[in-house]
């Protein structure tokens, strides 16, 4: 019978030989493997109410140990048919905001069992809050990489019953921490079965619908390489909202919360109809989160959000919905430091981006975006197990951030590396070391000194604008705040096809298409007290072959005058077209399910320069080559089922992806270029451990492994022996591309959760990672002025450690919910293994080599001395320790319910907790000083509250 079979063994075989040799033929292989199998499918149904209430709850999901789901339609009905050989199972129901009902059913010797109504209470009135109001939905990286930093995700992923994704995101989001060291843009993103994730760098931007928490609580999950409906799925998994209106709950909801994060106030609206007669339903929510200055000095806040959602059933078989979204921001951006500024400061905190100007905090690094996005869904149920969904939706709008510019000046950084009594002669280090220890002006931006500078720079500029004679005269800025912009348009459309093909067999497919464009560009934001600006390059003046066309920005418009509000510096579109089809086949089975799926794909995108430069003028202005990526992806998994409660699983995936074009071009602000060895990166993934699905316990221990192939590192920076000259080296901005780049991502994660009692539960959470570095890539160095080769070297970076999450972190939780409505989380938490991200220029041969002549030979740095280790090791930021605190009480007048619930995060106020930092990309390779450019470190807030009191009735 099937269930004495053994299936182990033959299906991992199938497995690799998938992977290594012929998708089709195991395909095949695999179809007539199932038809051999027996089954009895049992049929479990039902109908879900609201506790209290007694009004039908649609959208919960019913779901067995084994994955195997079905959701409840409008009036809470529910029918789940699976292959079921244990007598015994624990069937979950699970809905956003609701707390998840479990009910046991016995099986024996039934084929059909009706579960009448079960009751489902809110998660609030039953003392389980929505845990969204614990900590912040987004932790939003403030990196030196203007408006592409990455965004951690962690905090997002709330909607998970996964005992680990929880722990993810509610207690390691805050130490920076990525679910197996991967990028969001390893997760594919859907909003209401619309891709979300940026086209251009694959990240997921949370902040994009930021404070719309309360129409943003229904969505699923999945981690790593499961089978999911709506989508082919990332390595890292797949995740989709549905906002539609009928899907939320019916309320009136007023909200506000008071903290001393990244902003002091929110307030929050929302107002639901549920299913109303003519088959409508609407849900709007509005929102505001503000602070004049936040946890860190100069960090103001200022956030709207404004959410609609209008549902139409048409008839019994087709619906629609339109939804529209956007979350306006203003907010001073906080920056790391270097800990020479730290100790002289005596703030982890210090921001280096802000400064006093007429008594007032002034930050010259204010991110500004609002890109609003509207969706109109169509769901069409074309049978009764047959469903299509159809979506369109198309998103606009700006997304940028100020910064200090200057022109022939000093840099006004406040943590400048010459501004530092670490650069100061002897003499003149005390003094400087007193200045800035006793007088915190002096280590904030001086905006008078610049404004001053300003006034008093009184110049002509003589054929300005590209006219004969013609002449400017006036008080030329030297020192400016320009607005570096990142904004897009772009049109989606996907279509999701669900079928039930017989009680053994589901297929889900769908296509995706994308029409993206980009357009970055610069506006000059302020004068500063000057009264123009002049659009030439300042690093190409350096240059000893510079002419009046070489140094000009705009070589049609030369020596142009730039005045406030105007487009100057770059300006060109990046441009995206991608393509893709993806198909998954599920089988079920009493002791066995297994899932094959894959995908096709194209990525095309080109540059198109809207200004020719001095320095490029044949490669610059009008269109670039056309970039063409085919992509595909397979993956498969099989569970075994060895009772109800105990399961065994193992998953497997290969997949190829587009480069980003955030790093295919070389210097895509100048010419059109793009990086030698451009390729497509390649992921091969496994995956396996056990699950316990029981009524008082649940764990899991899964195992991983994943190879990332063929990326691509690409920076610019000022490389300080650039240049040879007769008189040595010197200086210059340079390109720094490094493709083929590989890495490997191997760990265990192990979980459970365990009730003592009927009120008590304790949890216990590791994540035990080792994320390197796996092969020595070839860097290629351009000179940036003339896109002239410099050379090539070796980076000894085999087993360097990936920086930007803890690799190891663990937590041990214990949680009371009462019976009178109230309840508190305590959670002791520890991380290690954060290593700081590195330079590759030092772990390179002439980070090591003397040249005291060039026609002499060459000496290295002695190995194994401690200048060589200085220079080469990577630096591990210390372990730490916080414990959090969650509670909260509920409260009910009447018909009008109060919620009450406050979090205290790092309570033991842990103010040396390293979450990230990184090396510089400048060296000394003269004296071989690795302090004159020091690493930059990001640190973990110290004691933080949040406090959040709701109204609902």
């Amino acid at each position: 019978m099937a269930g004495n079979i053994n299936f182990a063994p033959l299906f991992m075989r199938f497995t690799y030989y998938m992977l290594q040799k012929n998708f089709y033929t195991t395909l095949i292989l695999l179809l007539l493997f199932s038809l051999q199998l027996s089954a009895q499918t049992k049929t479990l149904r039902g109908t879900v109410l609201e506790a209290g209430t007694k009004a039908p709850l649609p959208g919960v999901e019913a779901v067995l140990p084994s994955g195997e789901s079905a959701t409840t339609d409008g009036q809470g009905r529910f029918v789940l048919r699976a292959n079921l050989a244990a007598e015994r199972i624990v069937v979950s129901f699970q809905r956003a905001s609701f707390s998840t009902q479990e009910v046991e059913v016995d099986l024996a010797g039934k084929t059909e069992v009706d579960l009448g109504a079960i009751e489902m209470a809110p998660q609030e009135d039953s003392g389980q809050f929505g845990s969204e109001d614990l900590i912040p939905t987004i932790t939003i990286s403030t990196d030196d990489i203007d408006g592409v930093g990455d965004q951690n995700i962690s905090g997002v992923l709330t909607a998970s019953r996964d005992v680990f994704v929880s722990a993810a995101a509610f207690v390691f989001g805050p130490a920076r921490f990525r679910i197996r060291g991967y990028d969001s843009e390893q997760t594919t993103m859907l909003m209401n079965g619309i891709p979300v994730n940026d086209p251009e760098s694959g990240q997921v931007y949370w902040s994009n619908w930021g404070g719309l928490n309360d129409v943003m609580r229904f969505r699923e999950n999945s981690i790593g390489l499961d089978a999911v409906s709506y989508s082919f799925g990332g390595v890292g998994g797949a995740s989709s909202f549905d906002t539609r209106a009928s899907l939320q709950r019916k309320q009136v909801r007023l909200t506000y919360s008071l903290s001393n994060r990244t902003y002091r106030n929110r307030l929050m609206a929302t107002y639901t109809t549920g299913p109303m007669a003519g088959g409508w339903a609407v849900s709007m929510s509005a929102s505001r989160r503000w602070a004049q200055e936040g946890y860190i000095d100069g960090t103001s806040y200022d956030a709207w959000g404004y959410f609609l959602s209008v549902d139409k059933k048409l008839n019994e078989k087709h619906s629609l919905n339109l939804t529209a979204f956007g979350a306006p921001s203003k907010r001073g951006r906080s920056g790391a430091s270097v800990e020479e500024m730290y100790d002289l400061a005596d703030n982890k905190y210090y921001n280096p981006n802000w400064g006093y100007q007429n008594g007032e905090k002034r930050n010259a690094r204010i991110a500004n975006v609002h890109q609003p996005m509207a969706i109109l869904r169509h769901d069409w149920q074309i049978s009764e197990k047959t469903s299509l969904m159809t979506s369109a939706g198309y998103q606009f709008g700006r997304n940028g951030g100020t910064a200090l510019d200057w022109y022939d000046a000093r840099d006004p950084r406040p943590d400048y590396y010459r501004n530092l009594p670490s650069f100061a002669f002897d003499r003149q280090r005390d003094a400087i070391e007193e200045l800035l220890r006793t007088s915190e002006a002096a280590r904030q931006i001086n905006w008078d000194y610049m404004y001053e500078v300003n006034r008093n720079n009184i110049l002509s500029v003589e054929n300005a604008n590209g006219i004969p004679g013609n002449t400017v005269t006036g008080a030329r800025s030297q020192y400016v705040v320009e607005d570096r912009r990142y904004d897009d348009k772009r049109l989606i459309g996907n279509t999701i096809l669900q079928s039930n093909l017989n009680e053994h067999l589901t297929l889900n497919g769908g296509l995706t298409y994308i029409w993206h464009q980009g357009h970055d560009f610069k506006v000059l934001d302020d004068l500063l007290g000057g009264d123009f600006y002049l659009d030439v390059d300042k690093f190409a003046e350096f240059d000893s072959t510079a002419n009046i066309d070489f140094i000009q920005n705009d070589v049609e418009t030369p020596n142009r005058i730039v005045r406030e509000g105007d487009v100057f510096g770059y300006d060109y579109n990046i441009n995206i077209r991608q393509s893709a089809a993806w198909v998954q086949a599920d089988f079920n089975y009493p002791r066995v399910d297994f899932f094959l799926g894959g995908n096709l794909g194209n990525t095309t995108f080109w540059r198109v320069g809207n200004v020719t430069n001095g320095k490029f003028p044949d490669n610059s202005g009008g269109a670039s080559e056309k970039q063409r990526f085919p992509e595909y992806g397979v993956k498969a998994g099989f569970t075994y089922k060895i009772d109800g409660r105990n399961y065994l699983l193992l998953n497997g995936g290969y997949m190829t992806q587009a480069p980003s074009t955030r790093e295919a071009f070389v210097s895509p602000r100048t010419r059109n270029d793009v990086a030698e060895g451009l390729d497509t990166r390649k992921i091969l993934s496994v995956e396996g451990g056990y699950l316990l699905r029981a009524p008082y316990a649940k764990a899991r221990v899964i195992g991983y492994y994943t190879q990332f192939k063929d990326l691509l590192w690409n920076r610019s920076f000022y490389l300080d022996n650039a240049i040879i000259t007769n008189d040595g080296t010197r200086g210059g901005f340079v390109n720094y591309i490094m493709p083929g780049v590989n890495t490997q991502h191997m760990g265990v994660e192990l979980a459970g959760e365990f009730s003592l009692t009927s009120a008590l539960k304790v949890s216990a959470v590791a994540a035990l990672g080792q994320y390197t570095y796996t092969n020595r890539p070839t860097v290629t160095t351009y000179l940036d002025n003339v896109a002239e080769k410099l050379g090539s070297q070796t980076v000894y970076m085999k087993n360097f450690y990936v920086s930007g999450t803890p690799q190891t972190a663990y937590t041990l939780g214990l949680n009371y919910n009462s019976p009178k409505f109230w309840f508190a989380n305590l959670n002791f938490n520890y991380f290690d293994n954060i290593w700081i991200d590195f330079n590759p220029a030092r772990r390179t041969y002439d980070a090591i080599s003397y040249t005291a002549d060039p026609q002499f030979t060459e000496e290295v740095v002695e190995p194994g001395s401690p200048l060589w280790n200085d220079i080469i090791e990577q630096e591990k930021a210390p372990s730490a320790f916080t414990v959090d605190f969650f509670g909260g009480k509920s409260f009910k007048f009447g018909k009008v319910f109060l919620y009450l619930n406050v979090g205290v995060s790092n309570i033991l106020d842990n103010r040396n907790f390293i979450t990230g930092g990184y090396e510089q990309l400048r060296f000394d390779y003269e004296t071989k000083d690795v302090d004159r450019f020091p690493s930059r470190y990001y640190y973990a807030f110290g004691r933080n509250y949040f406090i959040n009191l709701a109204m609902r009735i």
